[in-house]
């Protein structure tokens, strides 16, 4: 990637690139409406059944989501990782396994570039200090005795959306000195394979103890963060001082 001038790079046509060598099955749209409407079309699907993750990864998309009614800003201009993994599921998922996803993108990001500030802010936004970066949005789907999880991600990687104040990007917060490579931005996505996949087979049940402390510290992190969590209970509730919040209603 450093061989190429940024503004020629396709985050999403690279990430598909390395998706192929890795042998993940992929699909890469230069423009596409959304790439979890178009993974849960197919989540099904007889070739869907023969694959345990399928990445769907584009450029641009016209009707990107967020949580709710919230839609995803897209710059238009291949500089994000606007992407949908889908993972077959031997199992329903546990309340949890929503915060847990958030975790494994938090972990791989600390593990590439462990000296900016990362933090989380409820339910799964990505943040460096009080800009965010990145979003997660997590939807599960059944047929039957049959479950997949579609995990959509979207990461400003070499810019953000102009019409966003708060957000950022990872090049426009990396040091001058440190310049996006390749290599890293390839170990970032198999970092990120493997704390989601790793994430999946603690999904089932209740996040254990290590988890939990290392979502809450975190979250709190968060530097625009009003009042500090103290726990996580097993259903997906967090704590404050003053209040209960479940994670399904932030």
């Amino acid at each position: 990637m450093q061989d190429s001038p940024l503004s020629d790079i396709r985050i999403g046509q690279v990430t598909a690139q390395w998706a192929k060598a890795q042998k993940i099955s992929s699909q890469y749209f230069p423009k596409i409406d959304s790439t979890n409407l178009k993974a849960k079309t197919e989540a099904f699907s007889e070739e869907a059944f023969n694959e345990h993750l399928i990445l769907y990864v584009t450029d641009h998309q016209t009707a990107g989501r967020g949580r709710g009614q919230n839609t995803w800003s897209d710059a238009g201009s291949g500089s994000q990782l606007l992407s949908t993994w889908s993972f077959m599921l031997e199992q329903a998922l546990h309340p949890t396994a929503a915060p847990m996803m958030g975790l494994a993108l938090y972990r791989a990001a600390v593990a590439t570039w462990p000296f900016l500030e990362w933090n989380l802010k409820a339910p799964n936004d990505l943040y460096i200090g009080n800009k965010k970066v990145a979003g997660l949005l997590l939807e599960s789907l059944s047929q039957g005795s049959d479950h997949r999880l579609l995990v959509g991600l979207g990461l400003n990687v070499i810019s953000s959306p102009e019409n966003v104040s708060t957000a950022t990007s990872l090049v426009h917060e990396l040091p001058e000195s440190v310049p996006l490579l390749a290599e890293d931005w390839i170990a970032f996505l198999e970092r990120l394979v493997f704390e989601m996949s790793f994430s999946l087979q603690l999904a089932h049940e209740a996040m254990n103890s290590t988890s939990t402390q290392a979502l809450l510290h975190a979250l709190n992190k968060h530097p625009l963060l009003k009042e500090q969590y103290t726990a996580l209970d097993q259903n997906g509730n967090l704590s404050t001082p003053s209040k209960q919040i479940s994670w399904m209603e932030l």
